[in-house]
């Protein structure tokens, strides 16, 4: 059981995150590449232009990203890019403010070996109970598990070569945060899985980088509320069509 390549997201002025999860890695002997993060506010407008949409933005979201949000968006496509360009076959993506213990080394080791059965695996979901359609288990406590609605967030997960490349070519233009555009899985044929329970967990009170470049322009509107409620109600209508049909690997049980 090999370890995939593990990429570190952190913002060259985050240090101190660094140097907790950098501990953390070590202690497991679990080797990685820290990837700069992309500090939204220090974007100028051309840099922004060349991925960020205000046309998909109006249509798909419910109010314009901040920074912050731009720029955890171009954060996770520079890593993806760097998956493809080196023809990784699956890679771990972290977030710096993630607290994990023994098992994620063995459980990112074992899924490793089925790299080729999906496009990625989230290895934290916020919700303790998600409406779950298939699982098959991993350990004595964790499953994999296809969802009925991909959990929120990027704190952690596997990225096989094939979805690192769909991935890309599904946001050439993004109007909505990173975690968002993911749920709409349907939208670029994502084969998602997820470990229930969590493998990781965020750090309890801890600051968060998008919210310090300003992760809301303005709170939303009147206006926006109603259309967050629209875009609420047609993605139930999209879930219910595009359902994952999706054959779960045959794990091998890992007696842990």
């Amino acid at each position: 059981m090999s370890m995939p390549p593990v990429f570190v997201i952190n913002l060259d002025k985050s240090t101190e995150r660094m140097a907790k999860i950098s501990k953390r890695l070590d202690e497991l002997e679990i080797p990685f590449e820290r990837m700069p993060a992309v500090y939204g506010a220090d974007l100028s407008q051309e840099e922004i232009d060349k991925y960020y949409c205000p046309e998909l933005n109006k249509k798909n979201y419910r109010r314009p990203l901040g920074l912050g949000e731009i720029g955890c968006y171009m954060s996770h496509l520079r890593v993806w890019q760097a998956i493809v360009d080196r023809k990784i076959s699956c890679a771990i993506i972290l977030e710096d403010d993630i607290q994990f213990g023994e098992d994620f080394k063995l459980i990112s080791g074992h899924l490793n070996t089925y790299s080729s059965d999906f496009d990625m695996v989230k290895l934290y979901a916020k919700k303790s109970n998600p409406k779950i359609l298939t699982s098959t288990p991993i350990t004595q406590k964790h499953h994999l598990c296809v969802l009925r609605k991909i959990p929120i967030a990027t704190p952690a997960q596997l990225v096989s070569y094939a979805g690192a490349k769909k991935l890309i070519s599904s946001c050439i233009k993004f109007g909505r945060p990173v975690d968002v555009d993911i749920q709409h899985w349907w939208e670029a044929d994502l084969k998602i899985f997820t470990t229930i329970p969590s493998v990781v967990t965020p750090i309890v009170g801890g600051t968060s980088d998008i919210e310090e470049q300003g992760f809301r322009k303005g709170s939303t509107s009147f206006l926006g509320r109603i259309k967050n409620i629209s875009r609420r109600i047609k993605h139930e209508i999209s879930l219910r069509s595009n359902n994952q049909d999706t054959v779960l690997p045959k794990i091998k049980f890992l007696d842990i």
